[in-house]
């Protein structure tokens, strides 16, 4: 329950349906959990909107469907997390007036930013760059929203005795060359600016916003190997992050990026292998 709380109040409704419904469907009993789902669902669709029924309904059906097939449990998050954040923006697309974007909800930000003492033109121009990149922060917000659904739903489905322990061993984050070629390409339409079409370039800007995150959990994967083999660097990494969060972010982006080519996990595994094997001959 503490778990639930903390999705609801830090992702928003739309996960919290997500990881009921998901530990609904891994349950033994399919029918029942069916059952639970889709109330759950109308539910969500009631307090959040169409877009959040849409994140809820997409990221628990691919991960429950990846869990219940023996995937492990970060390749079944990594698919529902694509599976969600394209739902998500295809949701505010196709139904604005239904979504983040309604009038409603616009009208509410504006009461809200002009509160704060912003000018109305300084509220228009804010609202305006939120739009633009609205497709990054959704894709983001729901990437995020499914692994924290994901460990829920997994607390849940294990206290219910529904758990079933994944056959596919759990293997390294990796994303592989074509996310990669994709950032680069994303990076190098934003430097030509005004000389493409405005809508390449907002999609270059939002696929460059949205790439950071899987991208800084592979440099995430990298730090961890790097602290298991230099612990003496954690006041260093712990310091950077404090006090320099965005050089921080940037730095665990790049190092996922060169993990592509470079495989730095596997040079540190050669090297903490050297040293054990170095320990051996010594003794």
């Amino acid at each position: 329950m503490i778990a639930m709380g903390i999705i609801l109040i830090l992702l928003g409704v739309p996960f919290v349906g997500m990881a009921v419904m998901t530990a609904a469907l891994l349950s033994q009993e399919l029918r029942y959990g069916l059952t639970v789902a889709l109330a759950t669902l109308t539910v969500v669709f009631l307090i959040s909107d169409i877009t959040g029924a849409l994140m809820a309904a997409i990221g628990s059906g691919f991960l429950s469907s990846a869990l219940r097939r023996g995937r492990s449990m970060s390749a079944s998050v990594m698919t529902a997390s694509a599976a969600t954040a394209i739902a998500s923006i295809f949701g505010v697309i196709l139904l604005p007036e239904m979504s983040i974007l309604s009038q409603e909800n616009l009208n509410s930000l504006m009461t809200l930013y002009s509160s704060a003492g912003l000018s109305t033109s300084e509220v228009i121009v804010m609202l305006e760059v939120l739009v633009y990149v609205l497709p990054a922060v959704m894709a983001v917000w729901a990437a995020c929203g499914v692994m924290a659904a994901a460990a829920a739903a997994k607390l849940i489905a294990v206290k219910r005795g529904g758990w079933r322990k994944p056959s596919e061993k759990p293997q390294k984050i990796s994303l592989g060359l074509l996310p990669a070629w994709i950032l680069i390409l994303a990076l190098g339409l934003n430097l030509m600016g005004g000389r493409i079409p405005p809508v390449l370039q907002r999609a270059a800007v939002n696929v460059s916003i949205f790439m950071v995150l899987p991208y800084s959990a592979v440099g995430v994967s990298v730090c961890r190997k790097f602290l298991a083999l230099y612990p003496q660097s954690l006041i260093l990494v712990l310091v950077t992050g404090v006090i320099f969060p965005p050089l921080a972010l940037g730095l665990l982006a790049l190092t996922g990026v060169l993990d592509t080519w470079l495989d730095l996990r596997a040079l540190m595994n050669r090297k903490m292998e050297r040293n054990s094997g170095n320990e051996d001959t010594s003794d």
